[in-house]
């Protein structure tokens, strides 16, 4: 019985000194987050002018951030969004994220560059997968008991491909929240920018979100 308890609580143990210490080893110094100076402010003004912007950010009941934001700052260099695949041409902003943390409803912009797409000149679903991916459970983790969670199950029904250089808006909301399981739905489509200028479905997708029993144990550390 001793035995088959040390071979349990090691690892643990061993595991949580490994995140406690890791962003401590990543001080400032060390992070280079000149990227997100490379931030295209025309896209953000467009976006800011739109109906659906305007609607959200005068919505008291939602919180007003963007992606970098999310997460701690050491991080930011191996994330996607702000750092592997940030800058001209690619992911061209601080993805601009309206959540009701209560609710479980998400909308977030994102802008997509010429050197996102795939051999057939439009932006690669793997982009898009990511997207959804990360969009779906940003809106289900307030809903999880400790606020963290990892991905169960990740379906997704492409439906048109985005053409490159668009701006996109995802939709999320929490359909079921029970215990540590969350179940999210959204879609992705093109942000319209001209007057009767219609949204392109991009892909519509079903996210099971899950709470380790252990994520408890750790509610401390910055994952």
């Amino acid at each position: 019985m001793f035995r088959g308890t040390v071979r349990k609580v090691i690892p643990l143990v061993a595991f949580g000194i490994g995140f406690a210490t890791f962003p401590k080893s990543l001080r400032k110094d060390h992070i280079d987050i000149r990227k997100l100076t490379n931030i295209n402010q025309s896209v953000i003004e467009q976006i800011e002018s739109t109906k659906e912007y305007q609607s959200l950010v005068n919505n008291p009941e939602l919180r007003h951030y963007t992606s970098s934001k999310s997460f701690p700052q050491q991080h930011h260099n191996n994330y996607v969004n702000t750092g592997l695949l940030f800058g001209p041409d690619l992911m061209e902003i601080d993805p601009i994220v309206f959540i009701n943390e209560k609710t479980g409803e998400l909308t977030s912009f994102y802008h997509l560059g010429d050197k996102l797409i795939s051999q057939d000149g439009q932006i690669h679903n793997g982009i898009i997968s990511t997207i959804l991916d990360e969009g779906l459970c940003s809106a289900g983790f307030p809903l999880l008991p400790s606020k963290k969670g990892v991905t169960a199950s990740l379906s997704i029904d492409f439906k048109n491909q985005a053409p490159p250089q668009s701006t996109v808006v995802l939709h999320a909301k929490v359909k079921e929240a029970k215990g540590r399981k969350v179940v999210i739905g959204g879609y992705l489509e093109t942000l319209p920018l001209k007057p009767n200028e219609k949204p392109l479905l991009i892909a519509e997708s079903s996210c099971i979100l899950v709470e380790p029993k252990w994520f408890k144990y750790f509610w401390w550390l910055q994952i």
